[in-house]
């Protein structure tokens, strides 16, 4: 490798790794922010959460990974064009295809690396959060309990109290016991109290102090009873308490969990079992809509030929041609006023079945497609991340040539504005693709066939220098905006 090489990747892997640290703790904590009803206030250890932040991180990196390389790479040109070291290299006949390609091979490794973290351990670091995440908000239901507000800790019990101490004890205890629907109103005051969870986590033991009770008699809405107590232990059966570190059987199935592999096989069974749901639906329509009809209605059809002295139909369910064989028009010239009414309703009937039944299985082949095309999603994202990572390097190096600032300032904002064309043009197409409206090969590749070209022009209009900045112009922009920050300052200090 040329001491230009070295000297190129040097530039480069410094601010790339700031960026990506920076970007996955940004990402860490839209994360935090997303879920921070679950975390706050139900006493979680200070290890819960940096085990949840630590898996969490894991899954954020396929989406820092790009960025960072796209933000380094306009940062490290940049630097480049801004010290005159980029014009010193091509006046010294070092074409830009040859200073980019350190990069390129440098971010295509980072791609491949990116692929196999995506396919090998991001399914378990996210198998891991799902199900401490899932631990967590299915927490256990003593401390949930908050000073004045009403919590539902077990089914059909509401529960407030004025104040919680950290053993649990409570004081100015409220509780509505909605179990029994001929018992409506079951309201329960205490002055003080404990709750308790057994070992096993099976059950709640609320011990209660210097209370009262209020109860309706069953069956008569005008009668209730009241009763006073000096301690009062009553047990609730708990159903899913605490942080339950091993209910990974409940997520082990979902397509985020799953590697290209095995998501390919799921696939495969998924689309194996739709095609020969839709074989059977076929057949039950058939079977049982269009030519049950027929069948059911022979009694009226023999009617009409008994009445005109003709032989009885014998028509049969399993006959699929016999409507070849009965001539309709001859029938319903046969029938009367009253009977065509009643052949109509029949009609009618059958019609609004089949209906109703195409309906139904249209909803359920409808919800197996959706989640074969989420596999489909996860699948086709593995690999759009990963070349991501290369494709925004390639459009990074022009842009940095082009704007010849290094820093975090401008550099950031070009990043941040392609990062964001990219993200809504992938997310708009991925919400199509979740509604069945395009096909998921499309949904997934579009943001990077719209950005290839443009990087791929920007590269060969860089490298023969037919596209460039003036600096003059550029340092006016900057001088404006600087300018505008400092008025828009000067005047909130005047107010």
């Amino acid at each position: 490798m040329k001491k230009l090489h070295i000297y190129i990747l040097r530039a480069f892997i410094g601010p790339w790794l700031i960026t990506f640290l920076l970007c996955v703790f940004i990402l860490l904590m839209q994360f935090l922010w997303r879920y921070i009803d679950d975390l706050v206030g139900k006493g979680l250890d200070f290890s819960i959460i940096l085990e949840l932040m630590f898996y969490a991180s894991f899954s954020l990196v396929p989406l820092a990974l790009p960025l960072s390389g796209l933000l380094a790479s306009i940062m490290a040109m940049g630097k480049f064009g801004e010290t005159n070291e980029l014009f010193a290299m091509k006046s010294g006949g070092v074409s830009l295809y040859r200073i980019m390609s350190p990069l390129i091979v440098f971010n295509l490794i980072i791609s491949i690396c990116a692929f196999f973290f995506s396919n090998n351990l991001m399914p378990y670091t996210n198998l891991k959060m799902r199900s401490l995440l899932f631990g967590i908000q299915q927490q256990r239901p003593e401390v949930i309990i908050q000073n004045g507000i009403f919590v539902e800790p077990v089914d059909d019990i509401c529960i407030k109290v004025d104040q919680k101490t950290r053993n649990n004890d409570l004081n100015g205890i409220l509780i509505y016991d909605h179990r029994g629907a001929s018992t409506p109103n079951n309201v329960t005051m205490a002055s003080s109290g404990n709750i308790l969870i057994t070992e096993d986590n099976s059950m709640m033991i609320l011990e209660l102090h210097d209370g009262t009770r209020h109860e309706d008699v069953k069956g008569n809405k005008y009668q209730h009873q009241n009763s006073k107590f000096e301690r009062q232990i009553t047990y609730l059966e708990l159903d899913a308490t605490g942080i339950d570190k091993n209910n990974e059987e409940f997520f082990k199935g979902g397509y985020e969990m799953l590697s290209n592999q095995q998501l390919k096989y799921t696939m495969d069974s998924l689309n194996e079992a739709l095609c020969n749901r839709e074989e059977e639906i076929c057949g039950n329509f058939k079977r049982f809509q269009i030519y049950k009809g027929i069948t059911d209605v022979h009694g009226v059809v023999n009617g009409v030929y008994s009445y005109s002295k003709a032989p009885p139909l014998r028509i049969t369910a399993v006959d699929e041609h016999v409507a070849d064989k009965i001539k309709m028009d001859t029938i319903l010239a046969m029938m009367d006023k009253v009977q065509k009414e009643q052949l109509y309703e029949f009609a009618v009937n059958y019609s609004r079945s089949a209906n109703t039944y195409l309906n139904i299985v249209s909803d359920e082949v409808d919800g197996t497609r959706r989640w074969i095309v989420r596999h489909e999603i996860e699948w086709y994202r593995k690999y759009s991340l990963s070349l991501a990572c290369l494709l925004f390097c390639i459009i990074g190096i022009p842009l940095g040539s082009i704007i010849r600032k290094g820093g975090f300032g401008l550099s950031m904002v070009v990043s941040v504005l392609i990062f964001l064309i990219y993200y809504i043009v992938s997310t708009t197409f991925e919400s199509t693709v979740k509604e069945l409206v395009t096909p998921t090969y499309f949904g997934m590749w579009i943001s990077t066939l719209i950005l290839l070209p443009i990087g791929i022009y920007l590269v060969v209009s860089v490298a023969n220098d037919n596209l460039r900045i003036n600096p003059r112009v550029l340092n006016k922009i900057l001088n404006v905006l600087k300018l505008r920050r400092k008025k828009n300052s000067g005047d909130g200090d005047d107010e």
